[in-house]
């Protein structure tokens, strides 16, 4: 029994090892920033689809929901440059499902790198993510963004400045994102005042 141990033992410490080795070396980097920051076990992948994929061009740890932002935000700082975190997939329809929130890092910048290792799209709408991309460049360049949380169909995402016009900047988002008003906050007003508050967006289409 006590040899059957030391041999499991041994196959995970090789299992573990050639994860790790298999890593490009920044995501080697990654995994060891986000093993130091939030003490959790790193994935060699990060999720799509609602957690259903697995991509393996990013690292991941599944943290409690209440401490993923002051994680992310903790990881980002020791991050060097060509290295993006966000919080992933917050809705796991995995079987069972997963315990927590992803923060991930992989290869890419930001803001925009964030879209292409998420994978977000508004399909519904017919839009993939290189056109979700192209809305966000515009707002970006206009006014700064940061995207901190991306999944399969939802953006969350702070504005650096405000626009100048928030009545016809709320519009905008009311048509590239109708499930914003529609679903969320319910009229455009609501919408105007809730970016004025929160210098911010929550997207998502259902």
């Amino acid at each position: 029994m006590i040899k059957k141990l030391l041999l499991l033992g041994a196959a995970l410490m090789v299992a573990s090892f050639s994860t790790h080795a298999e890593l490009s070396p920044q995501l080697k980097i990654a995994s060891d920033i986000l093993q130091g920051v939030t003490k959790a076990d790193v994935r060699p992948f990060s999720t799509r689809d609602f957690g259903r994929d697995k991509f393996d061009g990013a690292v991941s740890v599944l943290v409690l929901e209440p401490n993923a932002e002051a994680s992310l935000m903790a990881v980002r700082k020791k991050l060097p440059p060509g290295l993006v975190a966000f919080i992933g997939t917050t809705q796991s329809l995995t079987k069972p499902p997963a315990v927590g929130v992803e923060i991930v890092v992989g290869s890419g910048n930001y803001p925009l790198g964030i879209l292409e290792i998420a994978k977000t799209d508004a399909v519904n709408y017919n839009m993939v993510t290189k056109h979700l991309k192209e809305k966000l460049s515009k707002w970006h360049t206009s006014y700064g963004i940061d995207i901190w949380q991306a999944e399969t169909d939802t953006i969350q995402l702070k504005l650096n400045k405000l626009p100048t016009n928030i009545r016809a900047f709320a519009r905008e988002v009311y048509e590239f994102c109708p499930d914003i008003v529609d679903q969320g906050v319910g009229s455009l007003p609501a919408l105007e005042k809730a970016i004025k508050e929160q210098r911010g967006l929550f997207l998502w289409w259902d």
